[in-house]
Order: C-alpha cells, then structure tokens, then sequence
C-alpha cells in the first residue's frame, strides 16, 4: 500500500463515522430551531442536547464501540 492509498481513507464509512458526522450538524439544526422557536441560549442548547441524545444513546449503549 503506497502513502497515496493510505491517504485516500477507506472505502466505506463505519457506524462510529456516521454518528460523529451526524452529532454536530444535529446539533446545529437543534440549536436554530431551539433558538427561533424560543428566543433564548438556554433554551436553544436544551432543544440542541434533547436532539442529540438518542444518537448518542445509541452509539454508546445499543452499538458500543469495540462491538463492532
């Protein structure tokens, strides 16, 4: 394998992947919408979390890494 190949990456992208290229654009999404329907940071960053963990409980608790 040449240093080219290497940095080319893998051909398919694992679940790990997909959840940590989900989590910051879920959260973004969850911040605007938290902050155009309520006005506040406090708010925002709840609708933001309460988006969010079910990716999270999922990756962590039902599809632990290392179980793969």
């Amino acid at each position: 394998m040449s240093a080219l190949d290497a940095a080319a990456g893998p051909d398919t992208l694992s679940r790990a992947d997909l959840v940590l290229c989900c989590l910051p654009l879920l959260f973004c999404a969850g911040y605007l919408a938290g902050a155009v329907a309520f006005g506040t940071r406090v708010a925002a960053v709840a609708v933001a979390a309460a988006a969010c963990w079910p990716v999270v409980a999922d990756a962590c608790l039902l599809h632990p890494p290392g179980a793969e």
